[in-house]
């Protein structure tokens, strides 16, 4: 009785020390300024393209080993490695003068991205299993990354006005602080055990059993496919939005709140998401495409609003989605399933991202979004065809948000 309860509090605090480390790493204060930083070394439109080519490269090349990586090594080691990355991001980047250089940064930073994706989950969902509280993982998930969008939108805030009263390269140097503390709080997180009991020891038999799962379930199949098309969209949202904010003829200040109010809104987006719940989540996903395809056609102020709305409506719409995966992929295979999905949007955001940058360097940021805006409306029409479908039939077995579903352990 006394080993359970120990067992239970520790796990509990782990959860905590999650949601720690999320906001933690969340308080990046370059997000803002980047591009303004950018252009201040002499980077054009295509070296920021390149520069996310770079970004997409390393996560294509790693998405799925880090999601092997933390499924048969520590997560806890996984996700303090990726955080270690972090903190060197902020110092090279920080520090750089060259193109050659900041790729180097870049590269760090899409070795701590792919490391955290599908591992930080994973670690969640076997943390709450152990506790037998595993239906709660959409509500859970949704708070710890909401705490992440919020420490970004705090974090982008502040650094509008470090960028503009200090100076560019300190938001860089500003962000080492908080990667550091959250190394710390990862180091003293305990291990859950949860996800050891299977495991595949080839890495490849390791990956065809996630693809199976994928593959085997409509409804699964559907959802990693809107996850891979969002994913799409998103991604411009978040390496190409400083040049629509400075389409927009934004300041640093400006561009400050401006992004600080898309993670809030992102935020808002995986509060809520527990509430919203599964099937009225699933009938708002056409609506985050609307919404983008809305925001690129308009070249004024107002058109922030609906960049908000895309934001809040993919975190929301996503969260749900990934707890419906989470919960139909066993735990020997969960952190490399999500990796398989990030990888897939990533190999193909690859050739669209040199795309956006001619597009934007040779015509505007806006007709570039606007692109990528009729992609989305495409398969807005497929998800009301098709995915749409398999969604109403799993609720005719189960009704209700992604929680109340039967998880698999």
């Amino acid at each position: 009785m006394l080993y359970a309860m120990f067992m239970a509090f520790t796990l509990q605090n782990n959860i905590t020390k999650l949601y720690a480390s999320n906001f933690l790493t969340g308080l990046v204060f370059w997000y803002a300024t980047e591009k303004l930083f950018m252009q201040s070394i002499g980077l054009s439109s295509f070296d920021i393209a390149l520069n996310a080519v770079v970004f997409l490269a390393i996560t294509v090349l790693f998405d799925v080993p880090s999601g092997v990586l933390a499924d048969k090594w520590k997560r806890k080691y996984t996700l303090l490695l990726a955080i270690v990355c972090l903190a060197l991001c902020h110092s090279i980047l920080g520090t750089s003068s060259t193109l050659p250089i900041y790729l180097v940064g870049t590269a760090l930073y899409g070795a701590y991205v792919t490391l955290t994706y599908g591992t930080f989950q994973a670690m969640m969902y076997d943390s709450l299993a152990e506790l037998g509280q595993e239906k709660e993982y959409d509500k859970h998930q949704g708070r710890a990354f909401a705490l992440f969008f919020t420490g970004i939108g705090v974090s982008s805030l502040a650094g509008g006005y470090i960028g503009e009263f200090i100076g560019l390269r300190e938001t860089y140097l500003y962000s080492l602080l908080p990667a550091l503390l959250a190394a710390i709080v990862i180091l003293s997180t305990r291990e859950p055990k949860f996800h050891k009991e299977n495991f595949d020891a080839n890495m490849w038999k390791h990956i065809k059993t996630s693809l199976a799962i994928i593959a085997a379930q409509p409804l699964v199949f559907h959802l990693a496919m809107f996850m891979i098309v969002s994913g799409l969209l998103r991604s411009t949202q978040n390496e190409f939005g400083g040049l629509y904010y400075l389409g927009l003829g934004l300041s640093a200040v400006a561009m400050g709140y401006a992004n600080a109010g898309k993670w809030i809104a992102s935020a808002l987006g995986q509060f809520a998401a527990h509430y919203v719940g599964r099937d009225r989540a699933f009938t708002l996903l056409p609506w985050f495409f609307i919404a983008y395809l809305a925001f690129s056609l308009i070249t004024n102020a107002s058109g922030i609003v609906f960049f908000m709305v895309a934001a809040c409506l993919y975190s929301l719409v996503t969260n749900q989605a990934e707890a419906t995966i989470q919960g139909a992929t066993p735990s020997h295979v969960r952190a490399t399933t999500i990796s398989i999905i990030s990888f897939l949007t990533n190999v193909v955001m690859i050739p669209l991202s040199l795309a956006f940058g001619w597009v934007a360097q040779n015509n505007t940021p806006f007709q570039a979004f606007q692109v990528f805006g009729v992609i989305g409306i495409g398969y807005a029409a497929i998800w009301l065809l098709l995915g749409r479908r398999h969604v109403r039939a799993a609720h005719a077995a189960a009704t209700g948000p992604a929680a109340d579903i039967e998880l698999i352990k």
